[in-house]
């Protein structure tokens, strides 16, 4: 059965990407966190959410229970550090984002 509710990834990317063009204000990246969860899932080749996750850890020096706590929180509720840091790795320094057209 094929998945028609994906479309074509890379034109996610450009919306995406051009979304984050109208982020200036760290309040700004806070509003994209919290509204395009999507984006932070898109590059599933290099696995950025889950590598974020790591370095995060070792940025904020998490125990192994702090950082389940993170994962299991609603995304809205995930603390604003963890936001902030969450688009300039995945978003801002996303390999798939750095290798779309601006």
């Amino acid at each position: 059965m094929p998945d028609n509710t994906t479309p074509d990834w890379s034109s996610e990317f450009e919306h995406y990407k051009k979304l984050s063009r109208e982020v200036v204000t760290s309040e700004d990246i806070i509003k994209f966190f919290n509204q395009h969860q999507k984006a932070f899932y898109l590059d599933t080749f290099s696995s950025s959410w889950g590598k974020m996750m790591e370095a995060y850890e070792a940025k904020e020096n998490l125990s192994s229970d702090q950082l389940n706590k993170l994962e299991e929180m609603q995304w809205q509720e995930m603390p604003e550090s963890l936001k902030l840091f969450a688009y300039d790795f995945c978003i801002k320094n996303g390999f798939c984002f750095t290798g779309t057209s601006s």
